[in-house]
């Protein structure tokens, strides 16, 4: 009897093995790579992220990026990715954008799309940039990416929009620094720590719209050190660049008390606009009135895929997939954040407007300005930030 029942049981144990066995081979895999299935992801993917599904839609395209590793989609999924994240905003997304559009630019740096994928991480910055008188880290990387950009797409036609950018935030960056050094001068005489922060501002942001105030006040700083000679070099430059400045005048006293000849103006360029009253309370609160486009490279706001931009990225599949490292991430991949920029933001219950010395209270914001125009490319934007500077 124990031996019968020993047997019935090996038997029933053999069975159950050999329906194991055999079932193996039609256990379906999902990431198995089958011929024409890349692109049928890829637009699934796609029409979820029009659909605002952005989660789904990246798990499809890490699909794409895992398992079809020589498909010409392979890239357009990455930038999606970024892409996705950038639709989004807020500063965790923002930020993931920022990392997946550089491990874009560092996989794929000969694609037809680099220099808008350059110009979209600096974008990415500028929409997390907050009132000029507070942290101005986003700004500078801003800035530098803008650099870096306008550098490497010369021949570009991104090119005049990096650069309509990097004058924009010229302007933030140097109300940033004139209120620091107005602080220090005014407020505390310290006229060393004032000169450092005008420096930088002549050196660096020729185009910010109050150039002509900076130089008048290196020019006092310097007087106050007893350097006479260097002084009179900028008061020089303010009258004969800016003859019809509200700091012209001051100019000319200055180099008549250093016994220094006034020179002949140079042009005879109207006084350079400042903000009204209220346009000054709205820099302070963060109301920069920078024209940052809310659409990513191949993905629209309104939930449309730029059909003509995928076909020009479509033309060049090659350049992407030789370039040297490239490997596929994850749509899970975190963004990659750059060290932080030290700076010195200004005391609230001292800080200055560039026109006049009230010291209202500042409150950050991450808020945009939101742009309707149908065509963010085409469309010209009138003087520079604030919608002032020419």
């Amino acid at each position: 009897m124990r031996s019968k029942t020993l047997t019935i049981f090996l038997i029933t144990m053999l069975s159950l093995i050999a329906a194991a066995c055999g079932g193996k081979d039609k256990v379906k895999n999902e990431n198995t790579a089958i011929p024409g299935r890349d692109k049928e992801l890829y637009e699934d993917a796609t029409a979820k992220a029009q659909k605002g599904r952005y989660d789904e839609s990246r798990l499809l395209y890490n699909v794409v990026i895992t398992t079809y590793a020589d498909s010409e989609y392979l890239p357009l999924a990455q930038l999606e990715i970024a892409d996705s994240f950038y639709l989004e905003g807020g500063t965790s997304n923002l930020e993931q954008a920022i990392g997946g559009y550089k491990n874009f630019s560092q996989y794929f740096p000969t694609h037809p799309k680099i220099c808008e994928v350059k110009h979209k991480i600096a974008q990415s910055y500028m929409r997390q940039m907050g009132a000029y008188n507070r942290d101005a880290t986003n700004a500078k990387k801003a800035y530098q990416q803008l650099l870096s950009a306008e550098q490497s797409c010369s021949r570009s036609e991104v090119l005049p929009m990096i650069q309509r950018d990097k004058q924009d935030v010229q302007q933030v960056l140097g109300l940033y620094e004139l209120t620091i050094a107005k602080f220090y001068i005014n407020n505390r005489a310290a006229y060393k720590a004032g000169e450092s922060r005008l420096r930088d501002i002549i050196s660096n942001y020729p185009l910010f719209g109050y150039f002509d105030e900076s130089l008048y006040l290196l020019g006092v700083s310097l007087v106050e050190q007893e350097q006479p000679e260097e002084a009179s070099e900028h008061f020089t430059r303010l009258v004969r660049d800016y003859p019809n400045s509200e700091f012209s005048k001051k100019g000319k006293e200055y180099l008549e008390k250093l016994g220094k000849p006034i020179p002949a103006a140079a042009n005879d360029n109207p006084a350079p606009e400042r903000p009204s009253m209220m346009g000054k309370f709205g820099l302070i609160i963060g109301r920069n009135g920078l024209d940052i486009s809310k659409d990513g490279v191949l993905l629209s706001k309104k939930g449309d895929e730029k059909e003509e931009v995928k076909q020009e990225a479509l033309r060049k599949p090659s350049d992407a997939q030789n370039a040297t490292g490239t490997r596929s991430v994850r749509a899970n991949t975190k963004g990659i954040v750059d060290p932080a920029t030290s700076s010195q933001p200004v005391p609230e219950r001292t800080v200055t407007t560039p026109s006049n010395g009230a010291t209202p209270t500042a409150t950050e914001s991450d808020k945009v300005k939101p742009n309707n125009s149908k065509d963010k490319k085409e469309k010209k934007k009138k003087g520079g930030l604030f919608g002032i500077f020419k």
